[in-house]
This record gives C-alpha cells, sequence and structure tokens, in this order.
C-alpha cells in the first residue's frame, strides 16, 4: 500500500511519501480501494509521537482511521459485501491507516455507503459517527425527553453528536463561540451557550453530558448536570488538565463518567447508515484538501488549530 504517513515522529514536515506492504487478504476481510479519508486529531497525536505509549507502532507508519472506498476484493467467508461495493468504514488503530491508496479491513468494521452521499461525505463519518454512537447510546443510553449537554457543538464530534441526540428525541444544549451560534443552532441544537460572551448560565439541568473540550470548561459545565446523571468524555489527561472542581462536583452530584476511546465496529457503522439514509444525520464536511504530502500537511495544521467547524477531508480523486 502506497500512502502518506511517517518514518519518525514529529511535525509537519515528518510527513511523506510511505509504502509498505499491504496486509494478506483473509477469508474475513476486505481489500478497499480508499477513494477519501476523514481527518481527525488523533491523526496529528499520533504524528507528533503522543500516543506512543498507548499504541507502540512500528515506523513506517501510514496515518489516517477513517475512510471511505470501493471493495476491490473479498476474502472467502465474507458474504455481506462483494466486489464493487461501496463502503465506509474505521479500521483499526493499532495498524496502517487510511491515507493511502488500499487497505485491508476485516469486514466486521465495515458498512454499505450511505446511498446518496460521496465518497468525501461518507468518508467525514466513520470515527465521528462511531465515537458518538458509543458516547450517547451506549455510555448514556440517552432517551427521548432526556436534556443533553454538548461541549464543543460546532467540532466534528460536536456537530454530529447535537444530530443523534436530536435523532433520539432530546433536548439539546451545545457551547460554542459567538460566532458559530447559528452553525450549531441550524444542526438542531435547542439551546446554545456562547462560552466567549462571559461565564456559560442556563437554567437547564441535563441528564446527560458529551464533554470534547476537558479542563475547565469541563469543570465549569458540570455545575449543570442533574444529581445521577451520565457524563462521557473523550477527552484524556495527556489532552487536557483536570479541573480542579471536577472530583468535587462529579461526587456532589453523584455522576457516571465513562471515558470513550472509539472501537471499530460494523453494527454501529450500520446504525449511522441507517440515520443518514432517513435524513436524521447528515455529513458536516467544511474542508477538503487532496490526498497528497501537501494536503494532509495544510489538513493537519488546519486540525490541530482547534479551530474547525465539522470534518477536514482528503480526497484521493
Amino acid at each position: 500500500m502506497n500512502g502518506i504517513g511517517i518514518e519518525e515522529y514529529g511535525d509537519e514536515q515528518q510527513l511523506k511519501m510511505i509504502t509498505v506492504e499491504t496486509e494478506p487478504l483473509g477469508p474475513e476481510d476486505l481489500l478497499i480501494t480508499i477513494k477519501a479519508s476523514g481527518v481527525n486529531p488523533v491523526d496529528w497525536k499520533v504524528r507528533e509521537g503522543l500516543l506512543r505509549e498507548a499504541f507502540p507502532y512500528r515506523l513506517p507508519l501510514i496515518l489516517g482511521w477513517d475512510a471511505a472506498g470501493i471493495v476491490a476484493a473479498a476474502g472467502s467467508k465474507v458474504t455481506d459485501f462483494k466486489v464493487g461495493d461501496d463502503v465506509f468504514f474505521r479500521p483499526e488503530m493499532e495498524k496502517q491507516g487510511t491515507y493511502a491508496d488500499e487497505i485491508v479491513v476485516p469486514a466486521r468494521f465495515v458498512a454499505p455507503m450511505p446511498r446518496g452521499l460521496t465518497y468525501v461525505e461518507a468518508a467525514s463519518l466513520p470515527l465521528v459517527g462511531l465515537t458518538v454512537w458509543q458516547a450517547l447510546v451506549e455510555a448514556g443510553n440517552v432517551q427521548a425527553g432526556d436534556k443533553v449537554l454538548i461541549l464543543g457543538g460546532s467540532g466534528g464530534i460536536g456537530s454530529a453528536a447535537i444530530q443523534l441526540a436530536k435523532a433520539r428525541g432530546a433536548y439539546v444544549a451545545a457551547t460554542t463561540s459567538s460566532k458559530n451560534i447559528e452553525f450549531v443552532r441550524a444542526l438542531g441544537a435547542d439551546e446554545v451557550l456562547a462560552y466567549d460572551r462571559g461565564s456559560l448560565n442556563t437554567a437547564t439541568e441535563f441528564d446527560f453530558m458529551l464533554d470534547t473540550l476537558g479542563g475547565e470548561p469541563y469543570g465549569d459545565a458540570l455545575k449543570f448536570m442533574k444529581y445521577g446523571g451520565k457524563v462521557a468524555t473523550i477527552v484524556s489527561e495527556r489532552d487536557a488538565v483536570r479541573s480542579a472542581a471536577a472530583d468535587v462536583l462529579e461526587q456532589e452530584r453523584q455522576l457516571t463518567v465513562s471515558f470513550v476511546f472509539t472501537r471499530p465496529d460494523g453494527t454501529n457503522m450500520n446504525h449511522i447508515r441507517e440515520l443518514v439514509e432517513a435524513k436524521k444525520l447528515k455529513p458536516v464536511v467544511t474542508e477538503v484538501f487532496p490526498l497528497t504530502v501537501d494536503g494532509v500537511r495544510a489538513a493537519h495544521q488546519l486540525s490541530r488549530s482547534g479551530r474547525t467547524r465539522g470534518k477536514i477531508v482528503l480526497s484521493n480523486e
């Protein structure tokens, strides 16, 4: 497989063309020709070496774990897919990634691409879709009538989470900057809290919170949680310094707090596909770069800025 990745950890200048052996096709695998790859903060964190303890990769490494493409070959035991099928998927983080021309992935991690989407749109969905499903549904068990607070409503995770929470019948509030208020409201948020207009204030008490920010914003938001509520966070201690108030408020309110690190899951991917086809979840792609060294460098710089709306995608077409 030919792709873009690193031979050693470092800044964007370490990104280069990489060639590694494509894994052999197993009986339960698919060989997929990649047409587009999503870009996520985990990509540049891996590149910088911030996750080397959690994922002790053997370099060289092709980056990216979020894609859409076409089935080029199917293992002998695969019955749900055939050559020529359009698919989208999140592969295993422990292996080579999707900034590439092709990849071998277990079929159980793959789902048919939602009807009506381009490859770029479909590639924007796997990681964010899986994250919000596993946070809101599996960890939070969000139900109709629940009150949900989403920290960081304009980002890739937040924009998908607003839509999923609304699809499940919840009342949704989201934090964002004042310039993104209308963007977040258009995604379906019932209440928008602008963090750059002074301290957050709301009369709503929330059953569930999705934290994509950590640090002080997370500690401040805990005061809005109901006693016995649930919290899912995607922020680890390496991502943000934990607020001094967090431990106290979590205990005072007897909150159930879950850390969510997205796992590949074809069943969940099919849930996302169904939501898209039912017009309850739409891709939010705001930047598309070519799948070239310069394109990946620009995409990583933009992702690292933390100022993106929705998703960044690399196109291989």
